[in-house]
């Protein structure tokens, strides 16, 4: 049995399921559900000079990695919260999880208590590291923060405690990304700066055992419905970053802790797929196959999300493998971490 890490087709020219947009000066306000908390009242100053800022989650590029070693390091632990989030690992060099990675060790140098502070002419003033307070010079019309450098002055602008939460940071920023469909809020992205990450983001995704298991279904997640044995595996949308939409790779597994993902009958036309204590059994057992696909070993059928229903808490199934290429294989398509 081949492992599951295989499973990732190393294509540079597979077709993305979304095109990050180019650098446009339109204003993409995080989602209501990702605000935690009102603005100080610095958020509500724009510069003048750069009327694009508040249509930026980072109007200014921030403070890069200076040496190759500091580049592994954040890109290690930009993977390691972009994962988590739910970005999709959906390509090779080209990849959502990658670009996401290679923005954020870019912009922070993958610190998650770092500030950068801004004046009213687009230039950074000042920086330090997050201790509870936020000391910027006189001048400062906003400020960025943490992995993905958050700015304060966007619309729906999260608090500080978010932004310095690497956890909140990456689903805040996940979702200002129109779920990976758009980096154009990040000036390092705009300016194609972040390139000079791609590399060391690869590796580090290249080298992930474990995160999220995305489907082509744009913002779906696999989800462990609780964590018990005979719970279901559900669809739920991604960008929580909570433990039971974690899953790791290994032995033709999922895993989620000391579960597995498993048929629930060998002989349901469609069976369920729910967690099982782990154990040495085909039904826990799943091969590449296709396009991005998982076939279960014992019974012949692929990982599907019936319908396509996108409707949190539907239960995932084994059905006939179907051709990945037409669009209705999206329902069986599947990123791992």
């Amino acid at each position: 049995m081949s492992q599951l890490p295989s499973f990732r087709v190393q294509l540079s020219t597979l077709a993305k399921l979304a095109i990050p947009v180019a650098a446009v000066a339109v204003a993409i306000a995080i989602p209501a559900e990702a605000s935690s908390g009102g603005p100080p009242a610095a958020r509500s100053a724009q510069p003048g000079s750069r009327p694009q800022q508040p249509a930026l989650i980072a109007p200014l590029i921030g403070i890069p990695p200076r040496t190759a070693a500091q580049a592994a390091t954040a890109s290690s632990t930009c993977v390691r919260y972009a994962t988590r989030a739910g970005w999709a690992n959906n390509g090779y060099f080209a990849g959502d999880l990658v670009t996401a990675a290679a923005i954020c060790g870019y912009e922070s140098h993958g610190d998650p208590k770092l500030y950068t502070c801004d004046n009213g002419q687009g230039d950074i003033v000042g920086h330090g590291e997050f201790n509870g307070t936020v000391n910027c010079p006189a001048g400062t019309v906003s400020y960025d923060r943490g992995l993905w450098q958050l700015n304060t002055a966007v619309p729906n602008a999260v608090n500080d405690s978010c932004a310095f939460n690497a956890v909140c940071n990456a689903k805040t920023a996940y979702l200002a990304s129109q779920r990976g469909t758009s980096f154009a809020p990040w000036s390092s992205y705009d300016n194609n700066k972040y390139k000079t990450l791609i590399d060391p983001a690869q590796t580090a995704v290249t080298h992930l055992t474990a995160g999220t298991v995305t489907s082509a279904m744009l913002g779906e997640c696999l989800v462990a419905s609780k964590k018990a044995a005979g719970a279901k595996v559900v669809i739920r949308n991604c960008e929580k970053g909570a433990a039971n939409q974690q899953w790791s790779v290994s032995s033709g597994k999922l895993r989620s802790g000391s579960l597995c993902a498993a048929i629930s009958s060998t002989s349901a036309a469609s069976p369920g797929v729910v967690l099982r204590r782990c154990a040495a059994q085909k039904v826990q057992m799943w091969a590449p196959f296709g396009l991005y696909q998982l076939r279960n070993k014992r019974d012949g059928k692929c990982l599907t999300d019936p319908g396509g229903s996108l409707t949190g808490g539907t239960q995932v199934k084994a059905t006939a493998c179907i051709n990945a290429r037409k669009s209705s294989g999206k329902i069986q398509t599947w990123w791992l971490p």
